[in-house]
Order: structure tokens, then C-alpha cells, then sequence
């Protein structure tokens, strides 16, 4: 059970300057007790000095609201391989506070590439993407490449609809590509969808470059000529990916800082390609809506 507005809740109230909230689950345990945990999951992609002070505010919060055992694991998507938060503790006049928390550093995985492809388990596609986008910056070709293998491995996962649509709004998000390359790429996954037999209204990107083609097909008729149609088409499909990478950034911002305000959506809807491209590059590593569209 997500109790994400549980946690809202409690991490207002606490007095640490900026506090980013990411998931609280409530779980029961395999034996079938009727007793319950709470697990706190934070995912951190910079390095913060006050880090582990904000996880034991919340860790500390959570047990005095709910009274139960909380569990509380970090993920570290940063680029810093010797930062590894594990623990925090103050002392005075011999009294002492300390929580120790687990954490796990994707950067660690750039070697494990192997054993994550032959893994069953969704997350470690997730891992490869984030691995991939990191990878791939300054690369538009290499991730072209990457992102077609790994929705050509999702596809393979054997997952209900669901989980797969899921997985590719994922991916599709996390590698963002060129315009020239973001329409190669779909033309490889439809056929990577009719090679296996699977047909998915994928992404609102994808929705949103058909919707283009249409309009550029109309506005080509309505010249009259083979270039009119051409220039059409090209327009047409520049404008129908805007509008799905719009709808798509604002659901990323959705989902994780909130419904976006009206000034956001005209500020977004505003932008350019190339700033909506890097705007939702920002958003993985991101701990507030300010440090997306600055």
C-alpha cells in the first residue's frame, strides 16, 4: 500500500530546511502476521552534506506517528563514486541518536551490465537505463542503440500490459533523443512490435507524432504540391512531438513533485524541443521542480 501523502504529511511538520519525499510503502510480512512494517524507499541523485540528517528527521517521524517498525533504504543515482551515505548519528553529554540505513549505488553496476541483462527482474532494466542515460550524454547515436535493445528486452520480459507500458514510459523518458533519432526509434519499435506479435499505444509521445503526420498530410493537401506536402509533414510531425513530449513531461512532473500549477504548464508548453529534452534529462536526478526549469 503507497502511503506517499502519509509521508507529506509527516515531513512538513519536520524543522530541516528542504525536504524531498519519495515513497512510503506499507507491507505484511510473508509469515502472515497481522502485524505491519513500514518501508521508506529514498532515491537521491546528488550529493547532499545533510542527507543523512533529513533520513533520520524522517525515520524518526515516521516511528513516532505510526508507532511501528520503519525500514529505511536509499538509492544513490549520483555520479559521485565515493559518496555512500550509511549512517546517521549526533551525540552530547553522553546520550546518542543513530540510525543506520542500507544503500545501494547504481554507479556500481557499470561492470554487473552482464548479469543484469540476463535478469529476470524489471528493475534491472531500470538499472540499465539509468546506466545507459548516464553513459550516453554526449552520445545520441550510442543512445539510440540502447534504447531499442532495452524495449526490444522489455518487450522479451514476458510482463503484463500494464507493467510493460510502464517500463516503456520509463525508458522513453530517461533516454530522450534528438528529433531525427526519436523518430528512427519508433519506427524500430513498431516493428520490433509486429515482429513479436504485441501491439501498444505506447507513450503520448508516440500519440503525439502520429497526430503530427495527420496534420502534416492535411496541411500537404491543402497546398496542392509534392513539396507542400513534404514541408507539411515535416512540421506536422515537429509539432506532434513537442505535444507528446509536453503531455509526457507533465506527467513526470505529476507524479513525482505533484500536479504541475498553470504558470508551469504555460512555461512548458512554451519551450522548445531542445529545452523540453533537457528539462526531462533533469528530472531523474532532480529533488525540486526549481532545479528542473531553471
Amino acid at each position: 500500500m503507497i502511503l506517499d501523502k502519509e509521508l507529506q504529511k509527516v515531513t512538513r511538520r519536520a524543522v530541516v530546511g528542504r525536504r524531498h519525499v519519495d515513497k512510503l510503502i506499507k507491507v505484511w510480512r510473508r509469515t502472515g502476521e497481522e502485524t505491519w512494517v513500514l518501508i521508506h524507499t529514498e532515491v537521491q541523485g546528488n550529493r547532499e552534506a545533510d542527507f543523512p540528517r533529513r533520513l533520520y528527521t524522517y525515520h524518526s517521524r515516521l516511528t513516532d506517528r505510526y508507532n511501528r517498525p520503519v525500514a529505511t533504504f536509499v538509492v544513490l543515482t549520483d555520479d559521485h563514486p565515493n559518496w555512500r551515505p550509511v549512517r546517521y548519528e549526533h551525540a552530547l553529554w553522553g546520550c546518542r541518536a543513530l540510525l543506520e540505513f542500507p544503500s545501494i549505488k547504481l554507479l556500481d553496476y557499470r561492470d554487473r551490465t552482464a548479469e543484469l541483462e540476463a535478469s529476470p527482474n524489471p528493475f534491472a532494466l531500470v538499472v540499465l537505463a539509468h546506466l545507459a542515460a548516464t553513459a550516453t550524454r554526449r552520445d545520441p547515436a550510442a543512445r539510440l542503440e540502447h534504447k531499442i535493445g532495452l524495449t526490444r528486452r522489455l518487450y522479451r520480459l514476458g510482463l503484463e500490459r500494464d507493467a510493460i507500458l510502464s517500463l516503456y514510459a520509463f525508458i522513453d523518458w530517461v533516454l530522450a533523443l534528438p528529433d531525427a533519432l526519436e523518430e528512427d526509434y519508433h519506427q524500430c519499435i513498431q516493428a520490433i512490435e509486429e515482429a513479436e506479435h504485441m501491439q501498444y499505444v505506447t507513450t503520448a509521445e508516440r500519440i503525439g507524432i502520429q497526430k503530427g503526420r495527420k496534420e502534416g498530410r492535411k496541411e500537404g493537401r491543402k497546398e496542392g504540391r509534392k513539396e507542400g506536402r513534404k514541408e507539411g509533414r515535416k512540421e506536422g510531425r515537429k509539432e506532434g512531438r513537442k505535444e507528446g513530449e509536453v503531455a509526457m513531461l507533465l506527467r513526470l512532473i505529476a507524479r513525482k513533485f505533484g500536479p504541475p500549477t498553470e504558470p508551469v504548464r504555460e512555461r512548458i508548453e512554451r519551450a522548445d524541443p531542445e529545452t523540453l529534452v533537457e528539462w526531462s534529462d533533469r528530472i531523474l536526478t532532480a529533488q525540486t521542480l526549481d532545479e528542473v526549469l531553471h
